[in-house]
């Protein structure tokens, strides 16, 4: 029986569909059909340098290195593996070495705008940002509209509080393209920075119409609405941020605290007791629900929370002035009240000037403490005392906490 004839794959065709493996993210098969296309022709450079290309685009850089190197002892100066060598060493914080890679570029070929943004990312690796700056500006220079470069500039100059400088970086980006997400973004954050959240809102939602789904945008913007009292539009917001990702701390944080300043506290307390399932250790979430709770006169549960955050931080001041505001009407606790002033005065002694603020509350606190029998004594112990009122006795109301499961 005769069998088919099956032709053999050229170099150039094992390269086209390794290529097409590669642009639909399937590396782990564009690197097989490479390694087979190597076995049979060990010398080709173009598939030597898309092996280590897959390499490193699956994140396996010895291996990439590795490659890159086979193709430099063929072509010793192949600009596209020294620069993805250079690469390489930057995902692995390997800057000097990244940074000799670049140059040996640069000294061949100086207009090369790969390897100046790569010398770029290497000297700010090294702490050299001014050099990083100076290499990313000779890269515009010779690519004035380098989009990713600008970005890369403006977000430099953002980060160092140089808004002005960046607002005009990312203003260069948005003439080249009008519409480009991540200027937009830190366009934004400028404005935000320099207190004009008008501004800052109407880049954002530009933003925000490009891409709907976009959790950390939808989180600025409700965070900048909050912060310009469209309380409404602000909830609304954050609720579609945790439509996408109920798990995100910041968000479900920021609702908690919009809630708090529309006196919503039944939403306060279901979105705290979220939050503290995302993040268990949050102390302000914590101090939060304490200062909950007491507006509701669960004060059992409030000095519950407050003493929570004291144990793993004792000096936590506004867990001290929570628990000081419970327990400064009760005679029993006289002692542990002139202790936690101690701590407070310690601390910071303007605390305690104020007894307004420290005493402030929904309602008295007396009623918690009257409600409770902290004597010793085994047959008076979860018994309400009683009060003389009108020549009767009488017992108080007892208000009974409410645990948050």
């Amino acid at each position: 029986m005769l069998r088919p004839n099956r032709r053999r794959q050229s170099a150039s065709e094992i390269y086209r569909v390794a290529h097409r493996l590669l642009r639909e993210g399937k590396a782990p098969q564009a690197i097989k059909q490479l390694q087979e296309g190597i076995l049979r022709f060990p010398h080709q450079v173009l598939l030597l340098r898309s092996l280590a290309e897959a390499y490193r685009q699956s994140g396996n850089f010895l291996e990439a290195i590795s490659n890159y190197e086979k193709v430099l002892g063929l072509e010793p100066k192949d600009e596209i593996s020294l620069n993805g060598i250079g690469n390489c060493y930057l995902r692995m914080k390997r800057y000097a070495e990244a940074l000799s890679y670049f140059q040996r570029i640069l000294e061949g070929n100086p207009d090369n705008v790969y390897a100046l943004a790569g010398m770029g990312d290497a000297y700010l690796g090294l702490g050299q940002a001014e050099k990083a700056l100076d290499a990313w500006e000779e890269l515009l220079k010779r690519s004035p509209d380098n989009v990713f470069i600008l970005n890369k500039t403006a977000d430099y100059h953002r980060r160092q509080g140089r808004c002005e400088l960046a607002i005009n970086y990312y203003e260069r980006v948005l003439q080249v393209d009008e519409k480009n997400p991540y200027a937009l973004v830190g366009l934004g954050s400028c404005h935000a920075a320099q207190s004009d959240l008008k501004s800052a809102l109407e880049i954002w939602k530009k933003a925000l119409a490009q891409n709907p789904s976009n959790v950390f945008l939808l989180s600025r913007i409700a965070d900048a609405c909050r912060n310009m009292g469209y309380r409404e539009e602000a909830i609304e917001h954050f609720k579609k941020a945790l439509a996408l990702d109920k798990r995100n701390a910041a968000c479900l944080a920021g609702l908690v605290e919009v809630y708090w300043e529309t006196g919503q506290t039944q939403e306060v307390l279901e979105t705290l007791k979220k939050l503290l399932e995302v993040d268990p250790g949050n102390t302000k979430a914590l101090q939060r629900l304490g200062e909950a709770l007491e507006k509701r006169e669960e004060w059992e549960e409030a000095l519950r929370c407050y003493e929570k955050i004291l144990d793993s931080s004792p000096g936590d001041t506004r867990a001290l002035l929570g628990k000081y505001r419970i327990m400064l009407h009760s005679e029993n606790h006289a002692e542990e009240v002139k202790a936690i002033e101690e701590t407070l005065k310690r601390i910071d002694p303007v605390l305690l000037e104020e007894k307004s603020q420290l005493s402030s509350q929904p309602i008295s606190a007396e009623e918690f403490w009257n409600s409770q029998n902290f004597s010793n004594s085994e047959e008076n112990r979860g018994k309400a005392p009683q009060k003389e009122t009108g020549g009767k006795k009488v017992r108080t109301r007892r208000k009974t906490a409410q645990r948050i499961q």
